[in-house]
């Protein structure tokens, strides 16, 4: 009998127990092209659309939501090349799951699967399309590839030629699974474990090895001592601007309250946060996100 998994995807906002090839690990890195099929740039009234670029993804760092371990992933992109906060992320046994304030915790990866699985989607309309006209994702494959320099275990869906590649992921979207918009697709370019030579599926104009490379620390870094805050503690800024913003955010992502950075360092009292914990805190410059980091009250 066929097994009904259900899929959530989601597309904003971990030590785990996992498989060897984890995609969870730290140091990962996926560049994902994106395609907007309605950007024509020879369109003298909309030539300054953009027809591809790369987003790309990395786990970095980790954190404790509930008891429970995640780990934390960042997005950047041709358009906007500095690394800001995705989502929070953790793989145990196969499964990979997110985690949000408003949904919890969802899976979004399972690689238990086999061939008689199938996904209830969720998806109708135009946008979604699969080969038995069922509204399901079926499992027609399952192998075993030597991809990015390792034996991978992969699944192949029924479904826009999806597959889902052992500690890499989909081959069509990172997120947005069985390319659900109509008018705008991503498919994955090249993928980096932090150790071995970037594997690019495919490479546009260099963008993989460039955007891939991005230093782990950006020009603008910040500290905050001393950590945890017991009754006042300093923020200092390496390279500090105008119009400079500290906002300040509990473990679940809810918004604490706001400052506005005069100098290159700033006092945090103990008497700003309404209880002991993790927080997280973001620094803007110009209205861009330029560093987050966690630090704890007591």
């Amino acid at each position: 009998m066929k097994k009904l998994l259900r899929i959530i995807v989601l597309f904003s906002f971990t030590i785990s127990i996992s498989q060897e090839l984890s995609i969870t690990d730290q140091g990962n890195k996926w560049g994902y092209l994106s395609e907007d099929p309605l950007c024509d740039p020879t369109d003298p009234y909309n030539g300054d659309c953009i027809q591809f670029f790369l987003d790309i993804y990395r786990i970095n760092g980790e954190t404790e939501i509930n008891g429970i371990a995640y780990k934390i992933m960042e997005r950047a992109s041709a358009i906007n090349p500095t690394w800001t906060f995705s989502t929070f992320i953790r793989e145990e046994e196969g499964v990979v799951y997110t985690y949000s304030e408003a949904n919890g915790e969802m899976i979004l990866y399972n690689f238990n699967l086999e061939v008689g699985d199938f996904l209830d989607v969720g998806y109708g309309g135009d946008c979604f399309y699969d080969d038995n006209g069922n509204g399901y994702a079926d499992v027609i494959d399952v192998s075993t590839q030597f991809i990015a320099g390792q034996n991978r275990k992969v699944i192949t869906f029924d479904v826009q030629n999806e597959q889902w590649i052992e500690g890499i992921g989909s081959n069509v979207s990172f997120f947005s699974h069985f390319q659900v918009y109509c008018d705008f697709g991503e498919t994955i370019s090249c993928f980096n474990n932090g150790e071995e030579e970037i594997f690019s599926f495919f490479e546009i104009n260099g963008e993989c090895s460039e955007l891939l490379n991005i230093p782990e620390v950006s020009k603008v870094t910040t500290s905050l001592t001393p950590n945890p805050i017991t009754e006042q503690s300093t923020v200092t800024i390496n390279n500090f601007q105008s119009n400079t913003t500290i906002s300040f955010y509990n473990i679940l992502g809810q918004f604490i309250t706001q400052k506005e950075i005069t100098n290159s360092t700033m006092n945090i009292n103990r008497t700003d946060f309404p209880s002991s914990g993790i927080y997280f805190y973001q620094i803007t410059q110009n209205n861009v996100i330029i560093d987050t980091q966690k630090f704890m009250v007591k």
